[in-house]
Parts: structure tokens; C-alpha cells; sequence
């Protein structure tokens, strides 16, 4: 038995003399039941008293609130099911918390600190043993909800299906955020919860250590951290049941399925693939990699996913808008085309041509293709009009019995610049892109007849199904050819736990009837950043595999042509 004076005058582990300290402890004597503490209202009824108290140590990990301390749990419950029996113990600084499991007796006064109930200022912290604690069940009533007063600072299980929905702040946090109610989307997907939806509540997992999904190895960490993953129960130290925040007491067990492969072209088909390149510069710079070694790491990756997709037209967005790699065209597109060309079979070789350039922007979108299957009667041109922030690129092709027309879109971001609110669900720049959209449709309608008939406008639009650009191309008479993808599976991007379709592939009606499938290839939205080519991740974790290769997913249309 251990026993640690803090700063009581006279206290029960009794004073020094000549032969050291005294043996009396205090445990086991008279102490006020954790659920008196708490009470059965938002504030305890002995706020702002002095009080003894003796538990469990069911969470030790309490510095990631931003204070040193831990939580604390009854050894016996008491028998109203109104109040909670865990309680929050904050330690002076420099003082070492106990261990989980072991059994402390201590001293302090009742505080509430951002509507949690609290001990603070605490005098006394006694060691008095150990014991096998083990958390309560708790079946939720309705799907997140959960007793803010009853659960308050308990250590729990919640035995529902958990849904991994975001990671992006697990290294810097330590938390990362699940649902009970599966996947959720933005508003401007399908799926999207609308204003008269009662979506459940997100909760937050906090206390999670990167290095313990790390030292399960690359492969099983992935999977741990694939959102969409899904876990049988999650156990924890209930922070706030108002806020929905849990601490989390072991390494939860999420799962996700197998990644697999894109499903092949079918015979005679013609494949073209969309991909936003994530800031794929020439060199090192301020966008995208930082260091020779990230770039050489970045092109690695996106070279395995590029090679895997094997499409006869690439239909690329967010490359540097870089100094002449030769041909004119910018060195960062030059250098990409060249690296997968030392990889292709004979005959699948990549070829660009452009005829003039757009210099609106630091970022530009790219056509290559492959000369085997169909030839371009003409280079690429740009879309001139004042209105793109990044003008479409359009390019014409020809096989043996059709010509059709491929165009490049990348609509302005929703980035809020500085000085800019977002208005609205859609976002910043909302009113741009929809200006953007409608000059789209006015410059498809004064291509030649034979290329506005057959026209497929792909690429990155950074709007959702039901905002307005989609809306104005509908309107124009352009046909989604991702409807045939299951709308659960129709995003290819992820931002703060909502999944959105951002990318699309819209075509003409004669080029729509002239599809044979459509896929989203979800290698990127849903993979931690841990797995990209970043070098402040795990030595371990990066590989030069398609994975997290950028932060959208790429798009698979393969056409019947």
C-alpha cells in the first residue's frame, strides 16, 4: 500500500518522525459516493465543497484534456439509475497519475469545469490496491444517444455498430470520430441529410495513440483506419455525454473489407479514367511535396494507381501549371507521362497534344492518350473564356466508327479565401462555380455539331449531385453516368467525417447511351493519410502502392465505341 500526501495539513498518512512516516491510512474509512457527487442534476449538489472519495481508476490517459489527472469509478454502484458512478479527478501539475485498475482514495473540492463535474484542488491521493473493474453495458436508446448526467465520467461499452467516419486528427489530437448510424454524407449528396433529417449524433474517441495502430503494421493499421470501417462495440470513459466524447480504454477493432481491384473494361470497350493528382508539381514547392524525396515518392504512387487503371484516355486535374517540359507542355505533366511510358507494354504508351495553354491558374487540367485504339484529328485546345478560374481542356477523338469529344473540367474550389464566409450548404465560391457550369454548357452548344453530340465533361467540379452545377448541366441535357453506381458507394471524397461526390462524368445523351459500366475506385477518400508520401508518417507506412496516392477518388467510365 502507497500512500502520497499532496498538501494536507495533518492528513491521514500521517507525519514524519524519527523513524519515518507513520502507517494509518485512510482508506477504507468514510468517503461520499461518487453518484452523491455527481448527483442527479447538470450541477452537483456539493459544488464548491471538500469532500473524500474512494474508486477505480478506469482512464489514466487524461492529459489529452489538456490537464494532467484521470477518471475515477465507483467499487460499488448505488441503486439510483439517475446518476452516474464516474467522476473526473484533476491532479496538481507534476503529480503522476495512478494506473488504471488500481484502487485510490482522494481528497479534494467538487468543481464544474465546462459543464462536467469534477474534484480539483486535491490534497490527498491514497494508493489502497487494486481491483478487476470492468465497464458497464450500455444499450442506447436510440441510435447515439446517450444520458449526459447518467453515463457522465463512467467507464462504458457500447455494444452497436460503429462506423470509422474520420482520422484527421489522430496524429495531431489523438481522437478520431465514429457514428452508430453508418456513413454519412454531405449535404449535397443524395444521401445527404436535409434540414428535417435528425441524422444521429457523431461521437468523438479520444485518447488514441497513432503508434498503436503503427505497431500493427502498415497492412493491419490501414485496414484498422479505413473510414467506412466498422467496429462491434466501442469502450470508453464517457468525457462528456452532452458533447458526445468518449475516451477510449484500448485500441477499438475496426475492420474494413478487402480493397479491390477496378473491375475490367468489358471486351472492345473503350476506358477513360478522371483523377484530381492532389498538387502534382515538377518540383518540390509549396503545394504538394516538399522534398525531392516526398515528389519522387507522390509520382511513385500515382504512376501504380495510373498503371492499374490501364485507360486508354486519362483525364488528369490539379497538376502544376509549370515551366515547358518540351512539346508545350508544363514539365509536371511531361515528367508523369514519361515515367509511365518507361513502365507501358509496347504500343500502350501515353501521348499529349495541346495547342496553346492556360495560364489562370498555378494548377491545369491534362489529356493523354493512347494512340492504339484511337487517334486525335487535332491537339487540345483551351476553353477561352474570362470566366474559369481553370479553363476546360477539350480534346476530339476519333476510332474507326465514331468521333466524340473529351472535356476537362476543374471548377473553382471551396476553399474560403481570406476575408470569405461560406453562404449557404455549398459553400465558398458557390455563385462562381455555378457561373462556371452555365459557361460550360454555353461552350458545348457552339462546338461543331459532330463533337457537341458526342461529349463526355469530366473531371473534378467540386460540387455535389444537388448543387447548382450539376443542376445547370442537367438542365443543358447532359446525362450523369454515374447514376448506374450504388448511391452508397457514389463519393470520392471525404472532408470532416462527410463523404461527397465532387467528381463526375457527365455526357451528352447519344455518348451516354454508349456506356457499358461506371466505377469510383475508392483508393484515396477513405485511406488514412498515414499511407501517402508524406515523410512525417511512420517509416513503415508508406508503400508504392496506389493507396491514398491523392485525396480523391479516381473515376472509371468505360464507353462502348
Amino acid at each position: 500500500m502507497l500512500c502520497i500526501s499532496l498538501a494536507l495539513a495533518g492528513g491521514a498518512c500521517g507525519a514524519d518522525d524519527e523513524l519515518g512516516p507513520r502507517s494509518a491510512s485512510a482508506c477504507g474509512g468514510p468517503a461520499l459516493g461518487i453518484a452523491e457527487v455527481q448527483g442527479t442534476g447538470a450541477v452537483s449538489p456539493h459544488l464548491d465543497r471538500h469532500v473524500s472519495v474512494e474508486g477505480v481508476v478506469s482512464w489514466a490517459h487524461a492529459e489529452t484534456l489538456g490537464q494532467a489527472g484521470f477518471y475515477l469509478q465507483a467499487l460499488s454502484p448505488d441503486a439510483d439509475p439517475r446518476t452516474s458512478e464516474g467522476l473526473r479527478v484533476i491532479l496538481p501539475a507534476g503529480a503522476d497519475s495512478p494506473a488504471q485498475g488500481e484502487r485510490v482514495r482522494v481528497n479534494g473540492w467538487v468543481e464544474e469545469i465546462a459543464g462536467v463535474t469534477a474534484l480539483g484542488r486535491v490534497e490527498l491521493l491514497e494508493h489502497c490496491g487494486s481491483s478487476q473493474l470492468q465497464p458497464a453495458r450500455v444499450e442506447l436508446s436510440a441510435p447515439g444517444e446517450l444520458a449526459a448526467e447518467r453515463w457522465e465520467g463512467m467507464w462504458i461499452t457500447l455494444p452497436e455498430t460503429w462506423t470509422l467516419l474520420d482520422t484527421s486528427g489522430l496524429r495531431a489530437r489523438g481522437e478520431v470520430t465514429v457514428s452508430s448510424a453508418g456513413r454519412r454524407y454531405a449535404p449535397g449528396h443524395p444521401l445527404g441529410e436535409r434540414a428535417e433529417d435528425s441524422p444521429a449524433p457523431l461521437w468523438v474517441l479520444r485518447g488514441l495513440e497513432a503508434r498503436a495502430f503503427d505497431r500493427a503494421g502498415a497492412g493491419l493499421a490501414a485496414q484498422r483506419l479505413w473510414l467506412g470501417a466498422r467496429a462491434a462495440e466501442i469502450r470508453g470513459v464517457v468525457l462528456s455525454g452532452s458533447t458526445r466524447r468518449l475516451g477510449t480504454t484500448g485500441v477499438p477493432e475496426f475492420r474494413a473489407p478487402p480493397l479491390l481491384p477496378p473491375r475490367p473494361p468489358p471486351r472492345g470497350s473503350l476506358r477513360v479514367v478522371t483523377l484530381n493528382l492532389d498538387n502534382y508539381f515538377a518540383a518540390p514547392g509549396t503545394r504538394g511535396a516538399s522534398s525531392a524525396l516526398e515528389h519522387e515518392r507522390q509520382r511513385t504512387k500515382l504512376v501504380a494507381a495510373l498503371g492499374q487503371l490501364d485507360a486508354d484516355i486519362l483525364a488528369l486535374t490539379e497538376l502544376g501549371n509549370d515551366a515547358s517540359g518540351g512539346e508545350g507542355v508544363p514539365a509536371s505533366l511531361a515528367e508523369l507521362i514519361l515515367t509511365l511510358n518507361a513502365g507501358a507494354r509496347s504500343g500502350d504508351e501515353y501521348q499529349v497534344s495541346e495547342s496553346g495553354s492556360d495560364t489562370s491558374d498555378v494548377i491545369r487540367s491534362a489529356i493523354a492518350y493512347r494512340t492504339r485504339r484511337l487517334r486525335a484529328p487535332g491537339p487540345a485546345r483551351f476553353a477561352s473564356s474570362p470566366v474559369f478560374r481553370r479553363a476546360p481542356l477539350l480534346q476530339s477523338f476519333e476510332t474507326e466508327a465514331r468521333r466524340f469529344t473529351v472535356a476537362v473540367v476543374h471548377l473553382k474550389s471551396k476553399l474560403c479565401l481570406a476575408g470569405e464566409s461560406a453562404l449557404g450548404s455549398e459553400g465558398c465560391g458557390a455563385a462562381a462555380r455555378q457561373q462556371e457550369a452555365l459557361e460550360l454548357a454555353a461552350v458545348s452548344s457552339r462546338l461543331p455539331p459532330g463533337d457537341a453530340s458526342e461529349l463526355l465533361v469530366i473531371g473534378d467540379l467540386n460540387s455535389d449531385a444537388r448543387e447548382a452545377p450539376l443542376a445547370e448541366l442537367r438542365r443543358a441535357g447532359f446525362v450523369d453516368l454515374l447514376d448506374t453506381v450504388p448511391l452508397a458507394e457514389r463519393y470520392s471524397y471525404v472532408f470532416e467525417g462527410r463523404a461527397s461526390l465532387l467528381d463526375h462524368a457527365l455526357a451528352s445523351a447519344p455518348l451516354a447511351a454508349r456506356l457499358a459500366q461506371a466505377q469510383i475506385w475508392h483508393i484515396n477518400a477513405d485511406a488514412p493519410e498515414l499511407l501517402d508520401y508524406r515523410l512525417d508518417n511512420p517509416p513503415d507506412a508508406y508503400q508504392p502502392d496506389p493507396r491514398r496516392c491523392s485525396d480523391h477518388d479516381p473515376l472509371v467510365i468505360d464507353l462502348e465505341l
